[in-house]
């Protein structure tokens, strides 16, 4: 896919990782996550609700205007999956995927967040990965990102992608010694399953 199209995928950017201290205040890891989730999954449904209801209000020759045809338009279909984030060096985690699309659509949208927790305190870590349908690889996305605090927990902040539905991406964690586990599938249709450390993340087992 040509860069420009690739630079057109990314909708909006997440928050920079906050500072030791700002965590004071907020539900405690998997519970701050899931809640995080609803609230992304609302949004995620919303932007694309948005999205694709301007592109049918578009004038097109031979074709009803937006206003005749609203009510036939369906909402986007939302779907979130929570998987165990494969990692290594003590560290362990959650990572929720969600995703929303209208039924049938090629494109959707997603988000990528997680919990760890067993990390080096005052690390920064990313959740990194890539499309495995790029022919010319982009360097690789930072899916999601987020500050270890003194407990080694972190909560990793999602990014706002569009992507196709039927490419597969992965992910692993940074920083993670040697060649780390992670998870690939089809993010764009909230599904993924991991693959083990040493493996070439787009190989099949």
């Amino acid at each position: 896919m040509a860069e420009s199209a690739r630079d057109a995928d990314v909708i909006a950017s997440g928050r920079e990782p906050r500072e030791p201290g700002e965590r004071a205040g907020r539900a405690p890891g998997l519970a701050w996550l899931l809640a995080g989730t609803l609230a992304v999954a609302l949004a995620v449904a919303v932007t694309a609700a948005v999205h694709y209801r301007a592109e049918a209000g578009r004038p097109r020759p031979g074709v009803l205007p937006a206003s005749s045809r609203a009510a036939v338009l369906p909402l986007p279909q939302v779907t979130s999956t929570a998987l165990r984030l494969p990692a290594r060096g003590g560290v362990t985690g959650t990572v929720v995927i969600t995703a929303a699309a209208l039924p049938g659509a090629g494109r959707a949208q997603f988000t990528v967040s997680a919990v760890i927790t067993g990390g080096t305190p005052g690390t920064v870590y990313d959740l990194i990965g890539n499309d495995c349908s790029d022919v010319s690889p982009l360097p690789d996305k930072v899916w999601a990102a987020g500050l270890a605090g003194a407990d080694g927990t972190a909560d990793l902040t999602g990014y706002a992608w569009t992507g196709a539905v039927a490419d597969r991406y992965w992910m692993t964690l940074d920083p993670s010694p040697g060649h780390p586990p992670g998870l690939h599938g089809r993010f764009a249709r909230g599904q993924a399953t991991s693959f083990p450390a040493g493996q070439a993340p787009c190989a099949d087992r």
